[in-house]
């Protein structure tokens, strides 16, 4: 790994946070007392042994900070379902209130990724994932993450521009208009940044934890580094770097021990591929964080429990309350670390030379209509208005009927005489949402069919079928009479009456 810096010949323009701060709005960037945004509860006095208390006291804090923060936000199931520790389950039962959920008894987080006052870019949200997490039925947990290009033209409260500046712009609009102190403003801005999310998505988003780079950075060393293995050489030449300047971040290929500094290099730099391999990169590290805390065995030492709660006390927002931490860090001891899915927003749509990836729905447009800026926008069916409806669709299916996703089935579509190239039409579209066929191509017996059909491939995959029968508006086959084994295999025959829609068009209007 080398790293050279070099000076930038014309300074940035300042940034409107800078011009305001001049103006006498100052910005306390990750400080103070771990944030946990909500009205200040009055003490209530108990007559309880002090020496009983304060070790009450500490070990709420101790839990609250490293579990259900830390292990949450860079884990969320992987880390906390390996500390399977009777003592604490049953604290934990008692100290907790329960989490919100949704309709399906899914919990759903925003969380956040943000420069500081030692980063260029203070405030911009560059890591954004939603995470939705279902400890009671599936058991899992899933991920997807947001591009920081993505470009949204017309929020509620929040104004246009990319989605990594809505947070950041906001929060200074409520400080300089509204005369709000920054904690505040953030307070606000981080959950109008949740609704905005959630009414494109038709979800509710229930809390929101924002982390500081430096943050991240002490947490990964106080871990001693991670190891992860770098799918690919990086060489990025225009890596952010002091006082408005560039440095080169490289990395060969291969097995590599990263320390705080490195590993938010390497989560961070976008120039060798692009802002989809970074998300990539971000939920690999996760996984990473998630196996050392597992193996330091956190909850047994005492030094890293403190360790890290001072560094999350300073760098660290969340929404929730101390007792909803506490079921946040009790909930995910029920997820199963082999049952987590994800995704991530891309623009390999299949439209143009690109093969169609999971996750496909957007485009880059024309720089020239956005004063020469590289943004990101859904593609859309028709083309305008420009709207969120796949990705809606995209959200809705892998949080609602994520247990499809956990079945991973082999499908296969065969074309028995629909239009010719049917097919992999179909396929293209099943395999932006995530549903990719492992085979596709003409029928085997060369008979031409009237009728469409989805066929289990064994008694066990009939209700994978059916969950594609009833989103492709097909009939439901009986498996073929020889029929054996296990595991969700399911074909999807296209006969000659099969007509193409889109899966936006297939799906009911949301709730």
């Amino acid at each position: 790994m080398t790293f050279r810096t070099r000076r930038i010949r014309e300074e940035k323009p300042k940034r409107a946070w800078k011009t305001l701060k001049k103006a006498g709005v100052g910005l306390r960037a990750g400080a103070g007392k771990l944030r946990t945004i909500l009205p200040k509860k009055k003490k209530v006095s108990e007559n309880k042994s002090p020496h009983s208390g304060q070790f009450w006291k500490k070990l709420t804090i101790l839990v609250v900070s490293v579990c259900a923060v830390f292990l949450l936000l860079f884990g969320v199931a992987k880390a906390l379902v390996s500390l399977r520790i009777v003592n604490l389950h049953s604290f934990l039962s008692v100290a907790s209130s329960p989490l919100p959920a949704d309709s399906d008894g899914y919990t759903n987080f925003l969380l956040l990724g943000r420069g500081d006052k030692d980063h260029d870019g203070v405030d911009l949200t560059d890591t954004m994932m939603i995470v939705s997490i279902d400890p009671n039925h599936t058991h899992s947990a899933v991920f997807l993450s947001i591009p920081r290009d993505l470009y949204i033209l017309d929020s509620q409260k929040m104004g246009k521009g990319r989605i990594n500046e809505l947070y950041r712009d906001y929060k200074v609009y409520l400080m300089k208009t509204q005369h709000l102190k920054e904690l505040d403003a953030s307070k606000i801005a981080l959950n109008e940044l949740a609704d905005e999310l959630g009414r494109r998505l038709h979800m509710q988003i229930h809390h929101v934890v924002i982390l500081n780079f430096s943050g991240f950075v002490q947490a990964v060393d106080a871990l001693g580094g991670i190891d992860v293995t770098v799918p690919y050489d990086i060489v990025d030449t225009t890596y952010p770097g002091p006082d408005y300047s560039y440095e080169t971040f490289s990395i060969k290929a291969g097995l590599a021990h990263l320390d705080g500094e490195t590993a938010l290099k390497y989560v961070r730099s976008r120039h060798t591929t692009s802002d989809f391999g970074r998300s990539a990169r971000q939920q690999q590290v996760i996984k990473a964080l998630g196996e050392k805390a597992r193996a330091l065995g956190i909850m047994s030492n005492p030094g890293k429990l403190l360790s890290l709660y001072g560094i999350f006390s300073k760098n660290v927002e969340t929404t929730m309350t101390t007792g909803e931490l506490l079921s946040a860090a009790d909930a995910a001891q029920n997820l199963d670390q082999s049952r987590i899915v994800n995704m991530q927003l891309n623009d390999r749509n299949g439209l143009y030379s690109n093969l169609p990836e999971a996750g496909g729905f957007l485009y880059d447009p024309p720089r020239a209509l956005f004063g020469g800026a590289s943004i990101l926008l859904p593609v859309s069916i028709p083309e305008n208005p420009v709207t969120w409806k796949q990705i809606e669709c995209f959200a809705r299916l892998i949080f609602r009927d994520r247990s499809i996703y956990l079945e991973h089935p082999t499908i296969q579509v065969s074309n028995a005489g629909g239009k010719p190239g049917i097919a992999g039409k179909l396929s293209a579209e099943l395999t932006r949402y995530g549903l990719i066929p492992a085979a596709v191509g003409n029928a085997p017996d060369k008979k031409p069919r009237l009728d469409s059909s989805v066929v289990p491939g064994n008694d066990q995959s009939k209700d994978v079928a059916q969950f594609f029968a009833t989103l492709l508006k097909l009939p439901l086959a009986p498996p073929p009479p020889q029929a054996s084994g296990t595991g969700s295999s399911i074909t999807i025959i296209l006969g000659k009456n099969f007509l193409y829609s889109p899966i936006q068009d297939l799906l009911p209007a949301p709730q």
